[in-house]
Formats: structure tokens, sequence, C-alpha cells
């Protein structure tokens, strides 16, 4: 029995920032089944959600930057979720909101707020590394 195996979106996002359509079209070709985002480059959720379907993609998850969800969690997880993306994870701290810093007490304050906000949000989930 085959696995389904995806790629971080990432790992290839110069090519991604020029064209996604074609960068997912070749990711499917490749032999790759789903996908998770770091960014949308520019497009709309809606407009990702049509092109993995179309070819064929399962668009499983997202990460995206500590700062960025802390920011504005509810219009993030409604964009992942709309492109239909079940998880979200934040991908790494930066120093200054690392343990053993002053603002880690706020990161620990704000990741019980960003899970609440994934809650409410119906179905999608916020992966912490």
């Amino acid at each position: 029995m085959a696995l389904p195996v995806a790629i971080q979106v990432y790992s290839v996002r110069d090519d991604a920032s020029k064209d996604l359509y074609s960068t997912l079209k070749k990711i499917k070709e490749i032999g790759y089944d789903g996908v998770e985002f770091a960014g949308l480059y520019g497009n709309k959720p809606e407009d990702i959600a049509k092109m993995c379907k179309e070819i064929g993609l399962v668009p499983i998850s997202a990460h995206v930057p500590y700062v960025e969800m802390v920011a504005d969690p509810e219009g993030v997880l409604s964009q992942y979720k709309t492109i239909g993306c079940k998880y979200v994870a934040i991908p790494y701290l930066a120093p200054e909101h690392r343990p053993d810093t002053p603002n880690f007490a706020s990161v620990i304050e704000n990741a019980k707020m960003i899970g609440k906000v994934a809650d409410d949000a119906n179905g999608t989930k916020l992966l912490e590394n």
C-alpha cells in the first residue's frame, strides 16, 4: 500500500512566487499527492483552492510565522481554511520569542489565544513545533 506524500511549497518558493499554478502542476506531475503552503504567493485563497482541485493536489497544511498569526489569527486561519488546509503550524520562533527570553510568557498566552481562535474556526487546528 502506497502512502500519500506531500511537499512543502516553501521548498520551491522561488518557482511558486513566479508561477504558482505551474509549480503546483509540476509538483503533481513528479508524484506528490499533497502540499503544505507557506504563503499565498500573491494569489487569493479561493484561486489556490481551485488550482489544487483542478490539479489534484490535497492542500494539507500551512506554516505561518508566529508574528503573522498573532497579528491576525482569524484572517490567517480563514484564508487557509478556504484553501482547504486542515492544519496550520507555526514553524519556528524568532530568537526574541524563544524560551528563556522576556517575551516567552506572551508567546504562551498568544498560543492559547490562537488555539482558541482555531477551535472556533470549526475544524482548523494549530500545530506548534
